[in-house]
């Protein structure tokens, strides 16, 4: 029984960037031995074991063979005969199919450190044509390693895939893991799927031209949060609602990226452009206000962000808002309103709200002069 380091961190190691994950391979062991040795097995497709100290996922060796659709359509091998390199062999890139042993060597037998050198990411073998799930995550490492190119026989294999049909076989919660994994380089993943002609079949909400968010991904406020990151990527790749909300939909988005970025798509242009100008136009003000939805204030905080970091602030615009929104969030209906029926609540607070956004103006006026 052997164990090696394999994959993304020996890939990170050595391009000299922090190693968040450790993945390990185990060579000539069985499921009974491991779990004998304490692991907790919690593979179902194929044997994986969690060690209970750290916490880390030790894989048994494994060859794999096409019997299906899809990412999920592959019959495994997991006898304690099946070597490493053969291991190695099933992957998707050289640069992902180093090893390294107990004693910090390394096993590559597919030149992956030269094309690290190099800048390239490059397929390991033929099976490469076989797993669909790779044009997304070549597109991600595309995205990720700024400088890298993908190697012109990879690009093949991908129009290979893309011509197969097989990309219609892959579910929406592994399109979606692919670009949370992506973060804040959506708009380069993107671009990498149109250009292959991957984009129609599986984003077909995304625009052609990216330009608008282009180069975001190096520019994000330091305090950003992978929710914010995402959420104004996809408007900024998107852009219209309906684009947005269909997008959500198909790929099961998790709701807090869905609002935030429909929150983009509503509001930013029509808050980054108010101008309180007269008191007697308070109208849009208050449809602003309530299309942004000022109850959900971790939202409102993340957008506000984004506002000001991206489009600037004109004079005063911020301290404008932030006084309004604390103002109407700060109305207290009286006990005696409060019994009053609905619909004269209601009108009493649509009043109050009134009256607070004339007088936020007013003080804006005043100073402006």
């Amino acid at each position: 029984m052997k164990i090696y380091l394999v994959g993304g961190a020996v890939r990170d190691k050595l391009l000299g960037i922090p190693v968040k994950d450790h993945d390990w391979v185990v060579v000539g062991s069985s499921p009974d031995e491991m779990k004998k040795k304490g692991f907790k097995q919690v593979g179902k497709d194929f044997p994986v074991f969690i060690d209970p100290k750290t916490g880390e996922e030790y894989a048994l060796a494994r060859t794999e063979r096409k019997s299906g659709h899809g990412y999920t359509g592959f019959e495994f091998d997991t006898n304690s005969n099946v070597t490493l390199e053969e291991d190695l062999a099933r992957r998707d890139l050289t640069i992902n199919a180093i090893a390294q042993d107990e004693d910090g060597n390394l096993i590559d037998p597919f030149n992956g450190q030269e094309d690290i050198k190099n800048k390239t990411l490059r397929h390991v073998s033929d099976a490469f044509s076989e797993d669909p799930l790779r044009v997304l995550r070549v597109a991600r490492f595309y995205a990720k390693f700024d400088d890298f190119i993908v190697a012109s026989e990879t690009v093949d294999k991908i129009k290979e895939i893309v011509e197969s049909g097989e990309l219609e076989h892959l579910t929406p919660e592994r399109k979606w893991l692919e670009i949370y994994k992506t973060g804040r380089d959506l708009d380069k993943f993107f671009s990498f799927l149109i250009t292959h002609h991957a984009r129609d079949i599986l984003f077909p909400e995304i625009l052609n031209d990216n330009r608008w968010s282009s180069g975001m991904g190096q520019i994000f406020p330091s305090d950003t949060t992978k929710v914010e990151i995402i959420s104004f990527n996809l408007y900024g790749c998107i852009q219209t609602p309906e684009g947005i909300e269909s997008f959500c939909q198909r790929l099961k988005v998790p709701n807090e990226y869905k609002s935030l970025a429909l929150l983009f798509s509503n509001c930013l242009r029509n808050y980054r452009d108010y101008v309180p100008d007269s008191t007697e136009n308070y109208d849009a003000l208050l449809s602003l206000i309530k299309k942004i939805d000022i109850r959900k204030k971790d939202r409102l905080s993340s957008f506000m962000k984004y506002v000001y970091y991206f489009c600037g602030e004109p004079d005063g615009h911020k301290n404008f808002f932030e006084e309004l929104i604390k103002n109407i969030n700060n109305f207290k209906l009286s006990d005696e309103d409060q019994k009053k029926p609905g619909l004269e609540i209601k009108k009493i607070i649509e009043n109050a709200h009134r009256e607070i956004a004339q007088d936020s103006i007013r003080k804006f006026l005043n100073k402006s002069d």
